[in-house]
């Protein structure tokens, strides 16, 4: 006889499997909403990494007679007047977080320069040569530079960054940029092969310059504008 005036029962296996399924249920109804917030928290940590860049490159273009830094092109070389210091081999070349534009913003570091929703390296890594190492950052500046735009006038930097060719300086100021808010001074390139970041389908980022109607923009975030903003030169030629 059972003398026990609360025996204790077990669930049955439907029972368990009810409650795995409601669970179930509820974290499918959860996982949009969660996605759709780590998207948010990742567009607004790269809108402020982009507005302490911006700030960056303001307080160095006060700093030198309204002159922009250098552009940071892969294929030109590096100067200490670049307004990044990408390239990996550190032996030779400064680290990031010595960048001109950086080392005077508190805090500064290499997460500055990359948007946390920029996760993959494997298309960087796959197109890096081994003079400059693969560019691990999410950010480019403008720059149209000297003579790659036959339809533009060729014997002037276009801008918006200021271009050293072994010992000729193409320096780019700031009084040469009309309607400065219509302007892509910054642009955030695809850094994978993913349609969600790589719309066109172009090469990803490979260095410091954004080349407008080349280089495309990412479609990683929801932005104000879409990527095709990018291809149209009036959305980024200063002197326009």
């Amino acid at each position: 006889m059972n003398t026990n005036p609360n025996p204790r029962r077990a669930f049955t296996l439907l029972e368990l499997l009810v409650v795995i399924a409601i669970i179930a249920i509820l974290a499918a109804l959860l996982l949009p909403s969660l996605s759709a917030a780590k998207q948010r928290a990742g567009q607004t940590a790269c809108l402020n990494n982009l507005k302490q860049l911006g700030t960056g490159i303001m307080l160095y273009v006060d700093e030198n007679n309204g002159a922009f830094p250098g552009i940071a092109s892969q294929h030109l070389g590096c100067y200490p007047t670049d307004w990044i210091y990408w390239r990996t081999n550190t032996t030779l070349y400064p680290p990031v977080e010595k960048s001109p534009i950086v080392v005077q913003l508190a805090g500064a570091s290499r997460a500055l320069f990359r948007c946390p929703l920029d996760v993959s390296d494997t298309a960087r890594l796959a197109q890096a040569d081994a003079a400059n190492g693969p560019y691990l950052y999410s950010y480019s500046l403008t720059g149209y530079g000297v003579g790659d735009y036959p339809d533009l006038d060729t014997t002037v930097n276009l801008g918006m960054s200021s271009v050293f060719i072994v010992d000729t300086a193409y320096v780019f100021k700031q009084s040469a940029v009309q309607n400065p808010s219509q302007k892509i001074m910054l642009a955030e390139e695809p850094g994978s092969t993913s349609r969600s970041d790589n719309p066109s389908g172009a090469g990803v980022i490979n260095d410091g310059r954004w080349e407008p109607g080349s280089d495309p923009l990412t479609a990683r975030h929801a932005q104000a504008v879409p990527w095709q903003f990018g291809n149209d030169l009036t959305n980024s030629l200063p002197a326009q």
